[in-house]
């Protein structure tokens, strides 16, 4: 299997952790997008039950990948990064974290397509206030308000790019 490098797009909702992922699996050789929100978990089933399945599944993903690059979108803590990160060591595939964070007034408008429900503003406030947009073990923090999906997705390849060791 060729190396493998995982991409997490880290980020409070409306970051543009999925276009920009879709846009940037588009812009890598081998690569392939894989949203962390489908999962099979029942929509109405509490959160930590869903992370805890849709952790599963990613996991699952890095372990089978064939690709070169694995794009996921997912916004994740402390404990999810360094499971994602030790499915990567077993793999010896290399995981770099960016963290997606546009201002938080930019975050809770109607972006794109997208409109907003009354408790993805609520959700987009208390993700701000518990740190998703600044996660300290992000290799790149970057603000996606002034720029294109395109854009943003060639400035984190040219940044894996130039740290590849």
């Amino acid at each position: 299997m060729p190396p493998l490098t995982v991409i997490h797009l880290n980020g409070p909702i409306n970051s543009g952790k999925t276009t920009i992922g879709l846009a940037l699996a588009r812009a890598l050789p081998d690569a392939r997008f894989i949203d962390g929100d489908d999962h099979d978990a029942p929509d109405d089933a509490p959160f930590d039950v869903q992370w805890a399945i849709a952790l599963e599944r990613l996991v699952m993903q890095i372990t089978n990948a064939r690709e070169r690059h694995l794009v996921i979108a997912y916004p994740i803590g402390e404990a999810e990064c360094e499971r994602l990160r030790a499915a990567c060591d077993a793999r010896d595939a290399r995981l770099f974290v960016v963290t997606l964070a546009p201002p938080e007034a930019i975050a809770s408008s109607n972006r794109g397509s997208r409109a907003l429900t009354d408790w993805e503003r609520s959700r987009i406030a208390e993700m701000y206030r518990e740190g998703y947009a600044s996660r300290p073990f992000s290799q790149m923090v970057l603000d996606t308000s002034g720029a294109t999906p395109d854009a943003c997705a060639a400035r984190i390849a040219q940044h894996i790019a130039a740290t590849a060791s």
